[in-house]
């Protein structure tokens, strides 16, 4: 490189093109390959943007509809089943089917939303909070207690209501001291005055449960 900027402009001028003629193709690859980078970067980018415009124009379409299925959720459901908006309308569903007495189908609505992210278990994610409460929920009706651990049983993050639903199962199925944890952990990170008295006449319960 010294040598370079020590030579004369015609001596330079040589560098380059011995350079040129020894590396061309190498260079000619290369301007084309960031050329190819560059727009297959640009048509990902529109298309994903496209796809999210469409997408959210379908949900809105969904939550404006009086149906019960409506054909923007199916569409929602069938062409972007990955996307967040389908969970949305799988949790909505779920609860539309269960309104109807359609357990079964509204706990495979929930199981599809949980198990969509059962890569993120430790940490805290609304959807799988809201879709695990709502499947407890269903257990509990059921009286499929052991079902309500199990949703639970991978969670090492519960918010103050699938805490009491852990407790509400355990106290079931006789675990009463296991009841009493989970209710005391409910009531450390429940918000509501109101939750709080209840929980606090769950355990009350507890104990009057142990003495007898």
């Amino acid at each position: 490189m010294a040598n370079f900027f020590s030579a004369s402009q015609e001596e330079q001028q040589e560098i380059l093109l011995s350079i040129w003629q020894r590396f061309k193709y190498v260079i000619i690859a290369f301007f084309v390959l960031l050329v190819v980078f560059i727009v297959s970067r640009d048509l990902i980018t529109e298309s994903r943007n496209e796809r999210d415009l469409e997408t959210s124009i379908l949900f809105q379409e969904y939550l404006e509809s009086e149906e019960d299925m409506p054909l923007s959720g199916q569409e929602l459901l069938e062409v972007y089943p990955e996307t967040l908006y389908s969970d949305f309308v799988r949790l909505n569903q779920a609860k539309k089917e269960f309104s109807k007495g359609e357990k079964e189908k509204a706990i495979d609505l929930l199981k599809l939303v949980i198990d969509r992210h059962s890569d993120s278990s430790n940490e805290f994610n609304p959807l799988v909070t809201a879709a695990k409460t709502r499947l407890c929920r269903i257990y509990m009706s059921q009286k499929d207690y052991q079902n309500v651990l199990n949703t639970l049983s991978d969670s090492d993050v519960l918010t103050a209501s699938l805490l009491e639903l852990k407790g509400d199962a355990e106290n079931q199925l006789g675990s009463y001291e296991l009841a009493r944890v989970s209710y005391m952990r409910a009531l450390q990170n429940s918000p509501s005055q109101t939750t709080r008295t209840l929980i606090n006449m769950k355990i009350s319960d507890l104990e009057g449960e142990k003495i007898e």
